[in-house]
């Protein structure tokens, strides 16, 4: 039996990127049980999403003004649609190029979006280790050995994981960005949480377009 999916995408006065994507998506995933969950970010632009809900209306649209960024939009869906097999938690500026095998993602195997370096990248980002050390207050993770090294960061808070594993994320990393650079640290987190937990993660890069910007 396919497994199912829900796909969630973080967004903020989103572009027409998000429509390519949304187009992307039902062609990639097409023979899966899906859904496609967006979660706004405090938004004050609406025109697309109007245009998103007159072209794409199985795609959910959740205007909730979330404060905590990726972090806030994946738990969110997650507690909304808490019975998909797999969990894909991306910005809405990530646009698939390629199919994405989700069989091969179990408990101990995720997908991620993730570049070496730790917090030595990027350079100019020197409240991060700070940040990440009170985001990281009463969270039951044995860290302090991996911390300093250059670990892969799950770069841009995106990844795609099981039900037990996202659920396993949320129960672990207790404390939500508040702040840009708090999202930031949280791409440190994410790629600290897989390599403590022993979750080996397979690069989707090759697989995705990123549109950078500074737009959040």
């Amino acid at each position: 039996m396919k497994k199912s999916i829900l796909i969630t995408i973080s967004s903020k006065n989103p572009t027409m990127y998000l429509i390519e994507n949304i187009i992307k998506i039902n062609n990639i995933f097409n023979n899966y049980k899906k859904k496609i969950c967006i979660v706004d970010s405090d938004s004050d632009k609406m025109d697309l999403y109007n245009k998103i809900n007159n072209e794409h209306p199985l795609v959910d649209i959740h205007l909730i003004k979330n404060k905590n960024y990726e972090y806030g939009a994946y738990k969110y869906s997650y507690f909304k649609y808490p019975n998909y097999d797999i969990y894909c938690c991306i910005q809405d500026t990530f646009i698939f190029k390629e199919n994405i095998d989700i069989s091969e993602i179990n408990d101990n195997i995720a997908f991620t979006y993730f570049h070496p370096g730790g917090f030595s990248f990027p350079a100019d980002d020197p409240p991060a280790y700070q940040i990440s050390h009170q985001l990281l207050e009463n969270v039951d993770l044995e860290y302090k050995n991996i911390i300093h090294t250059n670990f892969n960061l799950t770069t841009h808070n995106s990844f795609i994981v099981t039900n037990n594993r996202i659920k396993d994320i949320f129960n672990t990393l207790l404390n939500p960005p508040t702040n840009k650079y708090g999202s930031r640290c949280y791409e440190r987190l994410f790629g600290l949480y897989f390599i403590i937990k022993n979750v080996k993660t397979i690069s989707i890069n090759e697989k995705i377009l990123k549109i950078h910007g500074n737009r959040i």
